[in-house]
């Protein structure tokens, strides 16, 4: 079964709804005042079979300037438009509006519907059909059919109903396996089932049951109950017009505009950065309108420095979920005019100027180009990518056309695929050129050190841990890096550097033995290793890297110090069951300055067990008895 959706267009008054009426047989007014005033002031919509495998859901727009916000929330998700223009009137105003607007929304195909024939002559009816062809020559409809009939009296609506039937069904249907859509274009309630919203599915499916997102909240709901044209079903499918029946929200959380989405996609935010198509001339930070879905959004467009007004910054009054490469419509906030229309490229990054690779995502999403546009969304990003993110990131194109063109990046070795995670390969050589300058650098104004701190290293460059960790292996894998404890070298600098801290050890191991208990600080380690000032830090840090030096609280001792202590100790256990800190400073020969800095040493590694005022033998001096 194929599903499409027609949307009407065109001046008030020429009879948009009196030929869905006669089409269908529904009225779409449904509105009091509608019927009052005679005019469509909302959306209406109603059911069109066309074939035994073809069904349109048609929606009806409002003609009036007045309503031009409502027209417009019924336009973008149409895949074929009928444009109404009375045969007694001709082109009028809002005709070139909403031709002009199907234009700017991208609408590909349509028909022209000349209707009230009735009211004319032959003659008069040829001139208005000329005055129709010199108005559509430079659009879409340069080759539409025209269709003549009387909504009044029933003329030539069989041959419409055959020519939308002959033209829906030469359209590629929508993609039933991409992300589920639906923009909210109208809510109510109903008594003992709550919430229910309609609207058309531009893409994938739902079924009764699914969870699906609410956007811009971002909630997650859950879809109770789902229709058709009034037909209770299981599932609704791109291309459908449908009403889903909602659980987990109230009426107060949900509005014309919002989206509904699968929950895996979809992004939010006040900014976006936008390729344009201006009808007239825009002031940067003019403040604007802008229709997308069934939504109207107010915001400012911001030109970026030293670039032409075609690729601007949309920042908006409140946040916009949508995906990349949607179209929408810009008027002005007031007058109301028609400024023209807008691709969204990808949320907004914290700069006033467009960066080379934002530039780049701009031309690709602008050609329709979504291989390149998925590389270069991905090449503007610092931090690595799941598959997931990169889907999210693709709008709303399929999982399996996403993944493909992923994978084709690979083989092109255009991006990297590290541990599960994607990066450019141009990200990637960017980041390992500046940690390389970030050490090269260190090791030139610290030499004698061993390397910079990682978490140092991993903020300089400004990457979450995930990325860094995710990176860090591929640098250690190739030889360009060297870690020890947790500091990160040059392989060139830690080669070097690893010499002379075997010197030093060996040095310090002959130097220190002849050393008592002593509060070994750098600047005894520079006297006694005659060692200038500025190294004398860094050899420290090295013995004690090495274990040649043991910190005891304040102090740090030689580790074979630390050793007989160790021996003094489980001898005297074995003629008393205590020991205090007066008895070890007489068993040292030292300060109760340095003796209570041991015997904390000594409880903290278990050789002595504190109870009370006096040690017992901890579990390491058990170990040495036995």
């Amino acid at each position: 079964m194929k599903f499409v959706i027609i949307g009407t267009a065109g001046h008030v008054d020429h009879g948009k709804s009196a030929v869905i009426k006669a089409l269908t047989g529904t009225d779409t007014d449904r509105l009091k005042e509608e019927k009052l005033r005679g005019i469509s002031i909302d959306l209406g919509f109603a059911s069109l079979p066309l074939a035994a495998d073809l069904v349109a859901g048609v929606v009806d727009v409002p003609g009036h300037e007045r309503f031009l916000k409502n027209m417009l929330a019924g336009t973008g998700g149409i895949d074929l438009a009928m444009l109404v223009i009375a045969a007694d009137e001709g082109v009028m105003p809002q005709t070139r509006e909403h031709l002009a607007m199907l234009e700017l929304f991208g609408i590909k195909h349509g028909i022209v519907v000349v209707n009230k024939v009735d009211k004319v002559d032959a003659e008069w009816l040829e001139l208005v059909e000329g005055e129709i062809r010199e108005f559509i020559k430079s659009t879409f409809l340069r080759d539409a059919p025209f269709c003549r009939v009387s909504a009044l009296t029933g003329e030539g609506i069989g041959e419409l109903r055959e020519k939308l039937a002959e033209m829906t069904g030469r359209l590629t249907v929508r993609d039933r396996n991409a992300p589920f859509r639906l923009w909210i274009d109208r809510i109510f309630t109903i008594k003992g089932y709550g919430v229910v919203v309609t609207g058309s599915v531009l893409s994938g499916q739902a079924k009764v049951g699914n969870n699906i997102r609410v956007y811009p909240s971002g909630n997650i709901v859950r879809v109770r109950g789902l229709e058709w044209h009034g037909n209770k079903v299981n599932e609704i499918i791109a291309g459908q017009r449908a009403a889903i029946n909602l659980a987990g929200i109230e009426l107060e959380q949900i509005s014309r505009g919002m989206l509904l989405s699968a929950v895996e996609r979809g992004e939010v935010s006040l900014s976006w950065d936008v390729v344009a198509d201006w009808q007239q001339e825009v002031t940067s930070g003019v403040r604007v309108r802008l229709h997308l879905g069934t939504g109207e959004f107010l915001g400012r467009v911001y030109a970026f420095k030293e670039v032409s007004h075609r690729t601007m910054r949309l920042i908006l009054e409140q946040p916009l979920a949508a995906g990349s490469g949607d179209r929408g419509i810009i008027r002005l906030y007031s007058p109301q005019q028609l400024l023209g229309g807008v691709t969204l490229i990808a949320p907004g990054r914290a700069t006033r100027r467009l960066a080379s690779g934002r530039a780049a995502l701009a031309e690709a999403v602008d050609k329709t180009d979504q291989s390149a546009a998925i590389y270069h969304r991905v090449a503007e990003s610092r931090l690595v990518l799941t598959k997931e993110e990169i889907r999210r990131q693709s709008g709303y194109l399929p999982d399996k056309a996403v993944d493909k063109m992923v994978d084709k990046l690979v083989v092109a070795k255009r991006l990297y695929c590290l541990d599960g995670v994607y990066i450019a390969a141009g990200m990637f050589e960017q980041i390992t050129k500046v940690i390389t300058g970030i050490l090269k650098e260190y090791h030139k104004t610290q030499p004698d050190r061993s390397g910079l701190s990682k978490e140092v290293i991993r903020q300089k460059l400004m990457l979450d841990e995930k990325s860094f960790d995710t990176l860090l292996p591929e640098w250690l894998g190739n030889g360009m890096l060297v870690i020890s404890g947790g500091d990160l070298a040059l392989k060139s600098h830690a080669d070097k550097h690893g010499g002379w801290q075997r010197d030093l050890i060996d040095k310090a191991v002959i130097v220190l033995d002849n050393t008592g208990l002593e509060n070994i600080n750098p600047a005894l380690l520079a006297q006694k290793l005659l060692l200038p000032a500025d190294k004398s830090k860094a050899a420290h840090d090295v013995l004690i890297r090495a274990g040649v030096l043991v910190k005891a609280n304040d102090i740090f001792v030689y580790s074979k110090t630390i050793q007989y202590i160790v021996q003094l100790i489980h001898t005297h256990f074995k003629e008393q069951d205590t020991l205090t800190v007066a008895e070890l400073r007489d068993i040292l020969n030292t300060s109760r300055k340095i003796a209570l800095p041991i015997m904390e040493y000594l409880d903290m590694h278990k050789y002595t067990v504190r109870d009370g005022d006096v040690r017992r033998p901890g579990r390491k001096t058990l170990d040495l008895s036995e």
